[in-house]
C-alpha cells in the first residue's frame, strides 16, 4: 500500500500484520503501487507526487537503484509489463505524459508518450494481437492504447466519459480483449 504519509507498506494478506518497517524515501505522498519480478525476486514499484518511481526489493524492503526521475509533475500511476524479454515499468503522470522504464537499469526506454491534454491517472499493460500495449486514462476524459514497443498511439482515443478517467484495466470477452475504464462520471465502461 501506498500513502499520503510518504511511505509504502507491505502487510501480510492472512493476518493484516505489517511485515517489516514502512518503506521511507519518497518526498511526498505515494500514489501509485505495482508488482513486478526483476532477476527471480519480487519487487515493489511506486509512484508519488515527489515526480519519482522507485523500485524496492519486497523481501528486504531495500531500495533497488535511485529514483527513477524525469516526469515533471505528480506520477499518478504505475504498472507492470514486459518488453521483448525484459521487465520493464510504465507510469502516468501529472506532467500528461506516459513514460516506460527499464526495470533492470533505471533508464527511459524511448521518449515520452505524449498525447493527452490533461493528467494522466491510471495506465495499465495489455497485449493486443500478440504485441504489448499500454493503456492511459486521463482527466482530458478519454482513454488511450500505446504501442509498448513503439511508443505510438494505435487507433484514437477512446471518447465518452464525461469526467476524469480515474481507472483503466484490460480483460477478455468471449476471447477478444476489452478495456475497461472507471470514470469519475460515476460509470464504468468497457471498449472492444
Amino acid at each position: 500500500s501506498g500513502s499520503a504519509d510518504y511511505t509504502v507498506r507491505v502487510w501480510d494478506l492472512a493476518t493484516g500484520a505489517p511485515i517489516s518497517d514502512p518503506l521511507a524515501g519518497h518526498t511526498g505522498p505515494v500514489n501509485a503501487v505495482a508488482a513486478a519480478e526483476l532477476d527471480g525476486r519480487p519487487v515493489i514499484i511506486s509512484g508519488s507526487a515527489d515526480q519519482t518511481v522507485r523500485v524496492w526489493d519486497l523481501a528486504t524492503g531495500a531500495p533497488i537503484s535511485k529514483p527513477l526521475t524525469g516526469h515533471a509533475s505528480a506520477v499518478r500511476s504505475v504498472a507492470a509489463a514486459e518488453l521483448a524479454g525484459r521487465p520493464v515499468i510504465i507510469s502516468g503522470s501529472a506532467d500528461r505524459t506516459v513514460r516506460v522504464w527499464d526495470l533492470a537499469t533505471g533508464t527511459p526506454i524511448g521518449q515520452p508518450l505524449a498525447g493527452h491534454t490533461d493528467w494522466v491517472r491510471s495506465v495499465a499493460a495489455a497485449e493486443l494481437d500478440g504485441r504489448p500495449v499500454i493503456i492511459s486514462g486521463s482527466d482530458d476524459y478519454t482513454v488511450r492504447v500505446w504501442d509498448l514497443a513503439t511508443g505510438t498511439p494505435i487507433g484514437h482515443s477512446l471518447t465518452g466519459h464525461t469526467g476524469p478517467v480515474n481507472a483503466v484495466t484490460a480483460a477478455e470477452l468471449g476471447g477478444r480483449p476489452v478495456i475497461i475504464s472507471g470514470s469519475a462520471d460515476y460509470t464504468v465502461r468497457v471498449w472492444d
